[in-house]
């Protein structure tokens, strides 16, 4: 019986299982985190700085030299209940050789708190940032937020209307982001996080976006919308709904390909400076009107 558009729950499981799909993700994770020991070796870096109470309430911060520069917040993926901020430090050496702070959030995990309760942290510790980038030589005008998978639903959501305050952004880009939470609910992933159909429908960028104001009452920070070429059906029609809602919303977004990629090579073509996506994200920060 079809649970979800023409999908049964055991489908629609296999659609949002990415373990299962990449046979060697536990593998590429591993490197990221290899790799990211390595980053904090190598640069310099402020960790476990507080923004909050909890014990995941922390951000790393790697600096860059010079006068103000532009500041990358990265939220890792994890399906919102899975990881910490240290898989997403393997990003760091491109944006600090790019002139720009990278800054990884943590937040608390699912079933702890609720998928709010992390939208609420992934808020709290952007504010944190805007305010207090200045002490470690961020321009506070060029704050731009970027995440993988759960973290690309936070990060769109934090570019949505609902998000942050109107001009705290700059821009930012969800990569394998979730968003629209209803099939999330109705699958496997929902044992861990426990969503109702008004907090997924409440959470979903999509949603958020078709609920706008009139055209032109509201402006947006520009987005970047990428997924792997081989992630599957409904990771591209994430995409291509909130890039469609947003473009009719006359909102500004870019779609960037990653031509035979799957759930973690996207990611890693952020970091990868000489991938088309890496090279969006970076004009956008060095030349925000092109």
């Amino acid at each position: 019986m079809a649970l979800f558009g023409t999908y049964d729950r055991a489908a629609l499981d296999a659609e949002y299982d990415n373990g299962a799909k990449v046979p060697d993700a536990p593998a590429m994770v591993d490197r990221w985190y290899a790799d990211g020991e390595q980053a904090c070796s190598m640069l310099s870096c402020d960790l476990d700085v507080p923004y909050g109470d909890h014990d995941r309430h922390r951000l790393d911060i790697f600096p860059v030299g010079g006068g103000a520069a532009p500041v990358m917040a990265f939220i890792h993926g994890g399906y919102w209940h899975l990881r910490d901020k240290r898989m997403a430090h393997f990003l760091a050496p491109t944006f600090v050789a790019a002139g720009i702070h990278f800054v990884s959030i943590g937040y608390r995990l699912c079933p702890e708190v609720t998928v709010s309760g992390v939208v609420e942290d992934v808020k709290a510790a952007l504010g944190w940032v805007s305010e207090n980038c200045e002490s470690f030589g961020g321009a506070r005008d060029r704050l731009y937020v970027a995440g993988h998978s759960a973290g690309g639903h936070l990060a769109a959501t934090m570019l949505s209307a609902e998000g942050m305050p109107e001009g705290t952004l700059a821009g930012g880009c969800s990569i394998s982001g979730l968003h629209d939470l209803e099939p999330i609910r109705l699958c496997y992933l929902n044992d861990s996080l426990h969503l109702d159909e008004a907090e997924a429908a409440r959470l979903s960028p999509i949603r958020i976006a078709r609920d706008m104001p009139p055209k032109g009452q509201t402006k947006l920070a520009p987005a970047i919308l990428t997924v792997g070429a081989e992630e599957g059906p409904e990771y591209l029609r994430q995409r291509d709904e909130l890039a469609e809602t947003l473009r009719a919303a006359r909102q500004p977004v870019q779609v960037v390909d990653v031509p035979g990629g799957n759930h973690f090579s996207a990611c890693e073509a952020f970091g990868d400076h000489n991938h088309p996506l890496c090279q969006a994200m970076l004009r956008m920060i060095a030349a925000p009107g092109f």
